[in-house]
């Protein structure tokens, strides 16, 4: 708590010089009003020059009386010249456009601040002692440490990094002595004035000195809810002990220790969100990081796992146990000693390098034995394995390589397409059939879809799923080996047909009314934008946006095959035989990967039929009830689904009500804690980096166009045409994107292989997929954009 002050905020140039004057570091400044100025410009002007001079350029900065209050700051709505020069007209003509910017009528009591351009500065940004939305005890700080200028987190001109802070930390908690100094000038500032409610503008110069630009009070103070401190420092112990205790030493797990993180394997931001809520999560736990994740992989040869779940909730948020998900892609028949050297070694880069949370498996594991295993593991891993070790382990990976990619029936890949044919003939049975109308009727449906679902849905997607990246992993070694170009592995992945490819004429098809309506929402009328989501509308239920727009596709899928040339051939071949796997032909390696990755998308279009059938059905069990879909999506499944084998013994709305109070509750509380896309030690709690992700870029082609910005469930304009779309997720549901003429797809998550990266190579849609947080939002709120995916470079305009 920071008690009262007899120092006072007053305006930018007085709250400056307040600040000089007790030894904070503060760029000297040269202060008048407006009134002197109307009276004596030109020795004001010289007036300046002389006090300047031996300077090498100034700031001349507004400091309106309108300007940094408690009411609002005003941020940004006056102007300031940077870098003029000492020259007394060059520092008049920006004293006069600064001056303009404070319109008419202007009070003479105004001010004009002019200080030297600070030198040498190798960090700057802004600090807010709470964060701006909620008034959560953290510190926001936003800063630019590779510009060099004072001005790009202000005026938003690079792409800055963003940490949070708990207020309540502990020196012991920071590994950066820079941001542990600058705390402590913060700090101080808050007890010079007395407030803990403060917009710090800030520099660090080369000799780690920190200079102050600006203070003023937070104006939005007034409208946070005044328990939200207590309640977040309430609940971030128990956090704390939580980590600690997933981190240690488990059972059946190789590892010292664990990492939870929000992208890698099995990627629940990109599939839930963030923040999901009980109902969606529970689902995505039910179906497949409950049990299905490992028994699909057990099934592919890799290491039978104990009893494992995948993912944890944290504060509400989804985190995949990093440490388990490793376990699961050793080879079968791996000893402990070797096992535990390699998921150790795994969880040491990851840690090393956060900004691979999302690349784990081409970027940190192996988990095949593909063209590049052996560069790679000498680069990443030296001297990790005894060689005796490497070869055993190299053997087993190969041995499992070589079972995968065999497409006999017996394989782990038909065998789970037969069973989603399986699954998809169940469903093309139940068509028409009518709905229960009983809640006990409607809650047993519920529970046979999402048990089908995970036996005949998710289990064999898990199992195609990984065949999907084994075959990705030859096919990007294979660039690496230079078997064949990046451009003609576009091509080839363009060649593949997927039920995207089918959706998108089916699509244009019906806009342009070839296609009947009815037949068009009885094939992909079960779609949805959030696939867990109970409060998005499927397809069927929101027919006039489905079908409303320009009936030309984005582009035209390729049609042609995809023939290899005999130089591509012979190269192929070589590396086959290099790895041990002449036996396989490149018609059978390419015929593998066709396969693994159409099969992934399909198996994924079947099986979310079930679950949205089961998310209809909870819907109606609730509507029962009394309950909206609002309501229902704040109860835990396994709670409704309990109840038809543990009954009730009263009113149903009276067990159930407090039952989505509670999920509220824990979802709020949850959004007011900091947690970052990584967790790497209980300190994370504390220190918050928000990771910037590298983005995956898709297509080598460059668009430059209007922003749009797409919320989750809001109706998006008619025309997207030659637009830059950024959604969050990167979710099967925004599939009708393509036949509206975009220019280009930003998401906020995803990786490499996530269901939008393989639509927009499939349509030759340049892409930046798993942006992280603060590019996304930065690129999706700027009115226009450039994506060059060939250059790997995404940039708002101004």
């Amino acid at each position: 708590m920071v008690h009262a002050s007899r120092h006072k905020l007053s305006s930018k140039a007085e709250t400056l010089e307040l600040l000089r004057s007790e030894g904070f570091r503060v760029p000297k400044p040269f202060v008048f009003e407006l009134s002197r100025w109307r009276s004596s410009a030109d020795e004001t002007t010289r007036q300046i020059a002389s006090f300047f001079a031996g300077c090498a350029s100034l700031a001349v900065r507004s400091s309106c009386r309108l300007e940094d209050n408690s009411d609002a700051s005003m941020a940004g709505a006056f102007l300031s010249v940077l870098h003029v020069p000492v020259d007394p007209e060059k520092i008049k003509l920006a004293v006069e456009r600064v001056a303009d910017s404070y319109g008419d009528p202007r009070d003479p009591r105004d001010q004009i601040l002019v200080q030297p351009m600070l030198e040498g500065i190798v960090m700057s940004g802004v600090i807010m002692t709470r964060v701006l939305d909620d008034g959560s005890p953290y510190y926001a700080i936003n800063y630019d440490d590779e510009s060099g200028r004072t001005d790009t987190v202000t005026g938003g001109g690079s792409i800055s990094k963003t940490v949070f802070v708990f207020r309540h930390f502990r020196n012991s908690d920071f590994d950066s002595p820079r941001l542990r100094n600058l705390l402590r000038l913060v700090r101080q500032i808050e007890t010079f004035f007395g407030s803990d409610s403060l917009d710090i503008e800030f520099a660090m110069t080369a000799d780690q000195e920190y200079h102050i630009f600006q203070v003023r009070a937070i104006a939005a103070d007034s409208k946070w809810n005044p328990g939200v401190e207590d309640d977040v420092t309430d609940k971030i112990s128990f956090v704390e002990d939580y980590l600690r205790t997933c981190s240690k030493p488990r059972p059946g797990l190789h590892g010292s220790r664990t990492i939870l993180g929000v992208m890698p394997d099995w990627n629940p931001a990109e599939i839930v969100g963030l923040t999901p809520r009980p109902l969606a999560s529970s689902l995505y736990r039910y179906i497949v990081t409950q049990s299905v994740w490992r028994e699909a992989r057990r099934s592919m040869g890799y290491r039978a796992m104990p009893s494992e779940e995948l993912m944890t909730l944290i504060a509400g948020r989804p985190y995949i146990d990093v440490r388990a998900s490793f376990n699961s892609f050793l080879p079968d028949g791996i000893d402990a000693a070797t096992g535990e050297r390699l998921v150790d070694a795994w969880l040491d880069r990851l840690d090393k390098n956060p900004n691979l949370h999302d690349k784990v498996e081409f970027e940190i594991v192996p988990t095949a034995l593909d063209f590049s295993f052996d560069r790679r593991f000498a680069e990443r891993y030296p001297d990790l394995l005894h060689p005796e070790s490497l070869r055993r382990y190299k053997e087993r990976l190969g041995e499992l390589t070589r079972t995968a990619v065999s497409l006999e029936s017996g394989s782990s890949l038909r065998a789970a397409l037969d069973t989603i044919r399986a699954l998809e003939a169940k469903q093309s049975s139940r068509e028409g059939a009518s709905s229960p109308e009983s809640p006990t009727a409607l809650l047993a449906q519920a529970k046979d879809l999402l048990e089908e679902c995970r036996q005949m849905g998710t289990l064999p997607f898990a199992i195609l799923a990984r065949h999907a990246f084994i075959a990705e992993s030859f096919l990007r070694s294979a660039i690496e080996r230079e078997a064949w170009s990046r451009e003609r592995y576009l091509e080839f992945k363009a060649s593949i047909r997927t039920v995207s490819s089918t959706f998108g004429s089916d699509h244009a098809a019906a806009l342009a009314g070839t296609l009947d309506s009815k037949t068009f929402f009885d094939r992909y009328g079960h779609l949805r934008p959030g696939t867990y989501d109970i409060l998005t509308p499927t397809y069927r239920n929101n027919r006039e946006q489905i079908l409303r727009g320009s009936n030309r596709p984005t582009t035209t899928h390729a049609t042609s095959d995809f023939v290899i040339s005999s130089s591509e051939r012979f190269a192929f071949q070589g590396l086959l035989d290099e790895i041990g796997m002449g036996t396989t032909t490149v018609e059978t390696l390419l015929g593998y990967a066709r396969t693994a990755i159409a099969a992934r998308e399909d198996s994924k279009f079947v099986f979310t039929r079930n679950l949205s059938d089961a998310i209809e059905a909870l819907a109606k069990w609730g509507a029962s009830h009394g309950f909206g879909r609002e309501d229902v999506s704040w109860l835990n499944v396994y709670d409704i689904l309990n109840t038809s084998v543990s009954p009730i013994l009263s009113d149903p709305r009276e067990h159930f009500l407090p039952l989505v109070a509670q999920g509220k509750r824990q979802c709020d509380a949850g959004k007011h804690i900091k947690l970052g896309f990584l967790i790497r030690s209980e300190r994370d709690v504390y220190i918050v980096p928000l990771q910037r992700s590298t983005p995956n870029f898709v297509t080598r082609s460059r668009v430059s166009g209007t922003v749009v910005r797409l919320e989750p469930g809001a109706i998006p304009p008619d025309d997207l045409a030659g637009a830059i779309v950024c959604i969050e997720n990167a979710d099967p549901g925004y599939d009708w994107l393509f036949s509206r003429g975009i220019a280009g797809l930003v998401t906020k998550y995803g990786g490499t292989n996530s269901h939008m990266t393989i639509r927009c190579s499939e349509y030759g849609i340049p892409a930046a997929i798993g942006c992280g947080e603060a590019l996304f939002n930065r690129i999706a709120d700027a009115p226009d954009a450039e994506l060059d995916a060939d250059a790997k470079i995404l940039r708002t305009h101004t």
